[in-house]
Formats: C-alpha cells, structure tokens, sequence
C-alpha cells in the first residue's frame, strides 16, 4: 500500500492549503515513487486520497502519471536488479524482496519483523572529493559487506552514501554488526566515521513505503 506519510505528506499539505502548484507538488510525488518502485496505480489512489471528498483536478492526475512514466523509464535499467557500478541490488529490488518477506511471514503464520532486519551502513557527507570518490567508497562498502554477508541476504545500494543488507534476524546480531564494522574500518580506513545500525520492518507491509523512503531521502 502507497503509505501517505513521510515524504508524500506535502501534496495532502497543498490540498488543504489550496495551493496554486498542486501539480508541481504531484509531480514531485510521481517521480520520487517511480524512484522507490512504488507502482503507478497506488500513486493515483494516493492522489485521489489528497483530494477526497472530491476529485482530483486532471491536470494533478496527469501532472503524478507522467512524471512517474518518465522517472520509470530514466529507472528502468536500475529495476533489472543491479546497481551499474557496484552490482548491487537497487531500491526497487530491495522493495520487491521485501514483498516476498512479508507474504512468507503471512503464508507461515509469523511477523516478517521478528524474521527479518535491514542492516543499515552509512557514509558521511565528502567536504572534499568528488564525484569518483564518492563511487569508489560504493565499491569498497559493497566490498566489505560481502564478505560478512555471504549467504543468501539481499545486499542494496539505497543511495549514494547509504547501504544495507536484508538479512534473518539471527544475522543481525551485535556480533555480526560489530564483525561489519570492522570489515569496513579495514577497507575504508578507522578515519571514516561510518553510521551502522539495524532497522526493524515496520509490522505490516503498509509500512514499508514509508521506511525506504526514510532510508534513501
């Protein structure tokens, strides 16, 4: 389900507020969904829910619709899976592996939350550098995380200075965390100052839209 919170709050805000560029507001909402692999019939019920008890002007419609349909396209070659450069999965990958968590939980009778976990690494802000070396800090973050990681965890690229490994909670221990960090002191330098934590899924794939757009905003 398209979760209204987070990042989409401010097409309801515009409603409300009767703001003049709704449709740049809906715009907006379009492409960060087709960014996030969010499928265009939940970004029209969203702007139908913005706009309830009425409906939604045309122009707000087709203002969501296209930019999604042109951010889907700019995506496409990012929802085969793989991230160019670091052969990482992608967000929309990470979103769909997360659907089969939750259906599995569902089919087995138990809560995807006590199955599953992300571990979430995260890169500082460079002050100086550039482009390049922002791309080869990617390399050595994938680097390291497979070699903790070597089962069969879903290991993503969420956005350029933010990773994480989808994992069973039995592999999101402090033991293992602790072994991550050590691999990425190892391969980045003890001067990095990496962000490391473990997300918790949200109790319901309701939630999840909302979560990643936490994770890669």
């Amino acid at each position: 389900m398209f979760n209204s919170g987070m990042s989409f709050v401010p097409l309801e805000h515009a409603v409300r507020d009767g703001r003049s560029d709704i449709a740049v507001v809906a715009r907006g909402v379009g492409a960060r969904a087709a960014q996030m692999g969010v499928p265009l019939h939940e970004v029209m019920d969203h702007v139908e829910r913005a706009h309830a008890p009425g409906e939604p002007p045309f122009a707000t419609v087709r203002a969501a619709a296209l930019a999604w349909v042109e951010e889907a396209l700019v995506h496409q070659v990012d929802a085969s899976c793989e991230h160019p450069l670091t052969a990482l999965s992608t967000v929309p990958h990470v979103r769909s592996r997360l659907g089969d968590v939750y259906r599995g939980a569902e089919r087995d009778g138990v809560r995807a939350a006590d199955e599953y976990a992300l571990v979430v690494v995260e890169l500082p802000h460079l002050d100086h550098g550039n482009e390049l070396e922002q791309e080869l800090r990617s390399l050595e973050v994938a680097e390291a995380m497979r070699m903790v990681y070597v089962g069969d965890e879903t290991i993503a690229q969420l956005s350029p200075r933010r990773f994480c490994a989808l994992a069973g909670i039995e592999r999101t221990d402090a033991v293992t965390v602790r072994l991550l960090a050590l691999m990425l002191e190892q391969v980045l330098g003890d001067e990095a100052q990496v962000r490391l934590w473990v997300e918790h899924l949200p109790g319901s794939a309701a939630g999840v839209t909302a979560m990643l757009a936490g994770l890669t905003g």
